[in-house]
């Protein structure tokens, strides 16, 4: 990856972003489980760069 590009990879912060927008994802779908679409986006791009994928 270039050094000049927005994104640096560092999983331990992205499995860390991952857990903690899980965790409100379970916390929205307890509580206003209709909101509980907004938290996907987050959920999913804090996985994808913990798996290496961004």
């Amino acid at each position: 990856m270039k050094k000049n590009e927005e994104y640096v990879e560092n999983r331990g912060r992205d499995w860390l972003m991952f857990l903690i927008s899980l965790a409100g994802a379970v916390a929205l779908l307890i509580f206003i489980p209709e909101w509980v679409w907004i938290s996907f986006p987050f959920v999913f791009t804090a996985l994808a760069g913990a798996m290496g994928r961004l």
